[in-house]
């Protein structure tokens, strides 16, 4: 098929996308549905049809029972403080530049970006429901959920004033596709692959996709930011773009320093109505001890970043601070560089899941503040997590093992060799400024130690740990992970099974249960199948889970108290910075 140029195409106005046209099954029922009044027997043959079925099939399906833990007051008094302000300086802790998409760095803060970019539904992919923002209405319109037709909200308006339409969402959707890739971008490249996307109105698109896409308003449609067509359709290297984002959300960023801080105003022609805080500075502090200083002398207003246990007892009793607890959905992970070898060996993986007990972790680190990795991944109050899912911890079991696989002690110095003979000594990496993680990846060594496996903590500066993930230089390391990776669901199937990693390591019946999963066609099914493959993880890890921390927020409570909770947030985003009435649906408030 011949490759077009995708900024070509653009600059041409062409808004079909090329190559195969993919058929909209039953099309020409779904065009009587809008060309005037059905008459009775349209209407009772719309109802039989397989697209009604699937269009009407219960919004509880593929959702289990598991929900996050509900929000609160941690701190002994709970002030009634002001509901508006005019400045607040807030302390975060990316590593970005400008605030796009490309230059936001990681998912750390992508609340960040919430603040000058909508989704079509928000508040995100976590929780299983979500409000109509950006669209109105997100239909599927093929009985194998590939297509569906997303209408927009009419009269929206881009920072600059002008108009947000269709061409935009069509837009947002190609360049990500076609462009480089980001943390969002999977959405449209990969899981799912969008093949098709047809401005069919003005404010109306249809996409149709590569697989099904039974989540598609649930999960992509949750997490995309839509960007404006006008600014970035000839943009070829977004990574280097510097001008300020044109978004439609609730704050426009006014000035920004890279690595240093965010300047943003509210936008008084926001379509849910003008925030409760004028002005925002974010600034950028990388080390956590620095960050709560600051809040405790009053240089912050608020640390978007979760208290350490020992600050939790310390501050809740604080006349000037606020502590709120509000699930994070984070998690904290040993994770296993299973593309190097040994750690290829999905049965050594399975042995060093079973020699780590999680338990005394949670208890002595994070003073039990929180859930046992023992539970597995993806994160256990996720609403797709298997219900009772959990990870055996047992040393005799993963000796016995070792020794099965051939890893054994044969000079007697009370250590295993590798197979051939040659010595065993991992590398368990963790950041230097992470006290905590510190702490975890010695007790992990120890932990090993009790198997016959030598281990040893290095620790290494936050610039080249945050690298590791993309260097892949490491045994094993101690890391947090976000929302995204354990509890979106779509990135949990590229974790697991990304090209890259699947190129380099195949397990041909992990492979099997994630090809199903993506041919799947309604949400039971993948909820299902994402049990198998949870279950199949819990027993041959790429990450063993450490514990999941509660989420636990401090702010000073006379700068601004109306905050709200929203699950995979915190306390901290854009919901928290509009009126009550219009965050309903994206929030729990908090309360004692």
């Amino acid at each position: 098929m011949t490759r077009v140029n995708f900024f070509k195409v653009w600059n041409r106005g062409i808004v079909k996308t090329t190559g195969p046209a993919q058929p909209t099954a039953n099309h020409g029922l779904m065009l009587m549905m809008f060309k005037g009044t059905l008459c009775g027997l349209a209407l009772a043959v719309l109802l039989l049809s397989p697209i009604a079925n699937a269009m009407a099939e219960d919004k509880t399906k593929g959702i289990n029972a598991n929900r996050p833990p509900l929000a609160g007051m941690v701190s002994k008094q709970d002030n009634q403080g002001p509901t508006t302000a005019k400045h607040l300086r807030l302390g975060i802790w990316n590593t970005a530049g400008n605030l796009t998409t490309y230059t936001i760095g990681n998912s750390w803060n992508d609340w960040v970006l919430w603040l000058v970019f909508d989704k079509l539904r928000e508040p995100s992919p976590y929780v299983g429901q979500a409000e109509d923002w950006l669209a109105t209405e997100i239909k599927q319109v093929s009985d194998d959920a590939r297509t569906w037709e997303i209408t927009l909200r009419e009269g929206v308006k881009w920072h600059d004033g002008t108009d947000f339409t269709a061409e935009d969402l069509a837009f947002t959707y190609l360049y990500y596709r076609e462009g480089p890739a980001n943390r969002w971008t999977h959405h449209t490249s990969a899981v799912p692959r969008m093949e098709e996307v047809e401005v069919i109105g003005p404010y109306k698109v249809r996409v149709t996709s590569l697989k099904p896409m039974p989540n598609f308003d649930a999960i992509t449609a949750t997490d995309l930011p839509i960007i404006q067509k006008a600014q970035w359709k000839d943009i070829e290297k977004p990574r280097t773009f510097s001008d300020l984002p044109i978004g439609t959300g609730p704050y426009r960023l006014v000035e920004y320093e890279a690595d240093q801080y965010y300047k943003l105003e509210a936008n008084p022609h926001y379509w849910k109505g003008k925030p409760l805080v004028d002005e925002l500075t974010l600034v950028m502090i990388k080390d956590p001890q620095t960050m709560f200083t600051a809040l405790k002398t009053g240089e912050l207003d608020g640390a978007a970043r979760s208290l350490p246990p020992e600050l939790v007892k310390q501050w809740a009793d604080d006349p000037d601070i606020e502590v709120a607890r509000a699930p994070s959905l984070w998690g904290t992970w040993l994770d296993i560089n299973f593309v190097r070898k040994p750690f290829d060996n999905r049965d050594l993986r399975h042995a060093v899941s079973l020699a780590i007990d999680p338990n005394p972790m949670l208890e002595r680190i994070m003073l039990g503040m929180g859930k046992s990795g023992s539970h597995g991944w993806p994160h256990v109050d996720s609403f797709w997590t298997r219900p009772n899912l959990s990870v055996d911890y047992d040393p005799e079991r993963a000796k016995a093992l070792l020794d099965d696989i051939g890893f054994k002690d044969q000079d007697g110095d009370g250590f295993r060799e590798n197979p051939d003979g040659s010595k065993l000594d991992w590398v368990i990496k963790a950041a230097s400024n992470r006290p905590l993680l510190m702490r975890a990846a010695e007790m992990s060594a120890n932990q090993l130690k009790d198997v016959g496996i030598k281990s040893h903590v290095v620790t290494v500066d936050p610039a080249t740990f945050s690298a590791l993930w993309r260097t892949r230089e490491f045994d094993l390391r101690v890391a947090d992970i976000t929302p995204h990776g354990i509890a979106d669901q779509d990135m949990v199937i590229i974790i697991y099974n990304g090209d890259k990693r699947r190129r380099i390591v195949e397990e041909p019946e992990k492979d099997a249960i994630v090809d199903r999963w993506l041919d799947a066609q309604t949400r039971e099914d993948r909820l299902q199948i994402s049990y198998e493959l949870q279950e199949y993880e819990a027993k041959y890890p790429n990450r063993v889970m450490l514990w999941y921390p509660d989420g636990l927020f401090a702010y000073r409570w006379q700068s601004y108290d109306n905050y709200a909770s929203s699950a995979g947030y915190g306390i901290f985003h854009k919901y928290s910075f509009l009126p009550r009435p219009q965050r309903v649906g994206t929030v729990e408030e908090l309360v004692n």
